[in-house]
């Protein structure tokens, strides 16, 4: 954080949560497989047995871990930037995506914030929605301490503003 330069972590905790869940949900799958594999080994056929419970069990564990690495990365590089005129957004995920886009402040027309729901008013995640001049509207779902990136935008907006009517007053006096 700089005198200019505000950093957001723009996902909340509670995705990673339910990144967690999803991966313990699928070594519960993985659990059952393997139980039933290993308690009804004598009755199933063991081509059963060995050509579709093990590959299947072996895949979903593989592809829990590789997805749960990617979550996690997915997460911790999804930032939002507040820097003097602009807003930058960068979404960053390991192999899938690399995506900056940049707001200018002056095209903001309005900066909104919605919760629906009484959990997310509990848990602070809540929508961030950001209206620009181009007539298109921009949400931010999950942001987490929703009142602190609406204050900074505000002031961000603000001094913006600020600083373009000094500058077109500056241009006013000179041109005459």
């Amino acid at each position: 954080m700089d005198n200019n330069c505000n950093i957001i972590e723009k996902k909340h905790y509670i995705l990673l949560i339910f990144y967690l869940i999803k991966f313990i949900f699928l070594l519960i799958i993985v659990f059952v497989l393997s139980f039933l594999w290993i308690t009804y080994k004598q009755e199933l056929w063991w081509d059963i047995v060995y050509y579709t419970i093990f590959p299947l069990a072996f895949v979903i564990v593989n592809y829990s871990f590789l997805r749960l690495i990617l979550w996690f990365i997915e997460y911790y590089n999804y930032l939002f930037i507040i820097h003097k005129d602009q807003i930058f957004i960068i979404n960053s995920s390991f192999i899938l995506r690399n995506d900056v886009e940049v707001i200018d402040a002056f095209k903001i027309i309005k900066i909104d914030a919605y919760s629906r729901w009484f959990l997310p008013n509990i848990l602070w995640y809540w929508k961030i929605i950001i209206e620009l001049q181009t007539t298109e509207v921009r949400e931010f779902r999950f942001m987490a301490n929703p009142y602190y990136i609406l204050t900074k935008l505000q002031e961000q907006r603000a001094e913006v503003l600020e600083n373009r009517k000094k500058k077109y007053i500056v241009d006013d006096i000179i041109s005459k």
